[in-house]
């Protein structure tokens, strides 16, 4: 009996050792298949170039100011009231007593007294003169809605907004 338990423990001694010097193996796990990453080429975007009419470049001064309703234009500035527009599709200038600046747009397009133009907004700097103050703030109401130009001639450029108010410049 003595040597029946000596041969159990020595088995199980044994098979104890063989299992501890042993490696498991790892589970197999399916390998994933990589899923295809589609690759975008960007497509090249061209910013349109802003519309640019050449006879409107430049430094323009007031001359007439028609406001509808009002009778006879007004012709009279104490100041000269001025606007440049450059090719970079700036607009700034002189109404009468304070600097202003903003941005226009042309589309290409024309209407019935000229050509497209949007106009602003118009920000300026806010000095308050007694004497152009309502003048200058009509000269801007109406760049600031202005809807079409004309140059009917290259030292003469007109500017009116949709209630047909109109802006008379020279070169």
């Amino acid at each position: 009996m003595k040597l029946f338990i000596l041969c159990v423990s020595t088995c199980v001694l044994l098979a104890l050792l063989v299992a501890g010097c042993t490696t498991p193996t790892p589970p197999v796990t399916p390998t994933a298949t990589p899923t295809p990453t589609e690759t975008f080429t960007p497509v090249p975007t061209t910013a349109a170039a802003p519309v640019i009419d050449p006879a409107l470049l430049g430094t323009w001064t007031l001359q007439q100011m028609y406001v509808q309703g009002s009778g006879d234009p007004i012709t009279a500035f104490n100041v000269p009231i001025t606007a440049t527009f450059d090719n970079q599709s700036n607009l700034y200038g002189n109404g009468g007593c304070n600097n202003y600046n903003g941005a226009y747009t042309l589309s290409g397009g024309t209407n019935e007294f000229g050509k497209d133009i949007r106009i602003g907004p118009l920000i300026s700097t806010l000095m308050y003169c007694e004497s152009t103050s309502s003048t200058e703030s009509m000269y801007l109401g109406i760049m600031n809605s202005a809807t079409s130009y004309a140059v009917p001639n290259p030292q003469t450029l007109s500017i009116r907004d949709p209630s047909g108010n109109t802006l008379v410049f020279t070169m």
